[in-house]
């Protein structure tokens, strides 16, 4: 069995912070270092309620809708 990360509203930002990454004040995932928002491969903000996950191995933070859904099980992202 492969280890899950479950994003709970207490877990997100643990998960975050090991990703060097927070969220502020307006609910916006962004880089901790700059506060320069992370952003989708489609170069859409994500608020820390959208987020669907991470690209296995990668950085790359995805929305939780299906357009997302279909461009990662497409090999696109």
């Amino acid at each position: 069995m492969k280890p899950r990360l479950l994003f709970t509203d207490k877990s997100l930002p643990f998960i975050l912070e090991a990703f060097g990454k927070s969220i502020n004040e307006n609910g916006i995932i962004i880089e901790s270092k700059t506060g320069e928002p992370v952003l989708t491969p489609e170069g859409e903000e994500i608020e820390s309620k959208q987020l669907g996950g991470l690209k296995r191995g990668s950085e790359i933070f995805l929305k939780d809708d299906l357009y997302s859904i279909m461009n990662l099980s497409e090999g696109k992202y």
